[in-house]
């Protein structure tokens, strides 16, 4: 049972490590994107034209 249960805390403590680091290659991956407006593709339009200095 001891044995049983130091496997599960293994496994446990792996599966935790590499979510840990995929968590973090996601927050470097989108470290640039401030907002979730920042990934709406269809505000590409209107943010394109805010930064050309065609919109209000």
């Amino acid at each position: 049972m001891k044995t049983k249960r130091s496997e599960t805390l293994l496994v446990q403590t792996l599966k935790k490590q590499r979510l840990d680091r995929e968590f973090s290659w996601i927050s470097r991956e989108f470290a640039h994107f401030l907002t979730l407006t920042d990934l709406d593709l269809d505000n590409a339009p209107y943010k394109q034209a805010v930064e050309l200095g065609l919109a209000e």
